[in-house]
């Protein structure tokens, strides 16, 4: 069953994309979840910045922001272009190792969890148990690239 994560075939019997094999390796996890948490984070990154500033107590007395789109705008005409993606290497530095262990962690404890508790197949409980794992070690690691005192500036 593809739904299981095991990078199976679907009903048609082409391979399942979204899923890698049930035997790649740990550093093939990491691999692919450090690079999609990178991308992700980069990609964002503008937009937490500008979702900052909208809620800061204190913003600058000239931040008059209405929308993500204007205040994006009047940041990049006032404080400079790059201003928005202050400190993003910061958060690069965060992204890549978090999501690295996250997507190892989940998936190496989904596979045996799923043996504990289902012996053949897809337990909801040990996917849930493993994802939530995961989520605190991923939190751990991202959360000081989170509240780094550049970050956001």
């Amino acid at each position: 069953d593809s739904r299981d994560g095991g990078g199976g075939k679907d009903a048609t019997g082409s391979e399942d994309y979204e899923n890698l094999p049930t035997s790649a390796s740990v550093s093939t996890h990491m691999t692919a979840g450090a690079m999609a948490g990178i991308l992700e984070h980069s990609v964002m990154y503008p937009v937490d910045s500008v979702k900052t500033r909208m809620q800061s107590l204190s913003p600058d007395p000239k931040a008059q922001y209405t929308s993500i789109y204007g205040a994006l705008k009047k940041i990049m005409r006032t404080e400079g272009f790059w201003r928005p993606l202050r400190g993003v290497n910061v958060m690069i530095m965060g992204a890549g190792p978090a999501h690295a262990m996250y997507f190892a962690c989940y998936e190496n404890m989904k596979r045996t969890l799923n043996d504990v508790f289902h012996h053949q197949g897809n337990s909801h409980l040990a996917n849930g148990i493993a994802g939530s794992m995961a989520t605190l070690l991923h939190d751990a690691v991202m959360n000081p690239a989170e509240v780094h005192p550049l970050h956001h500036l």
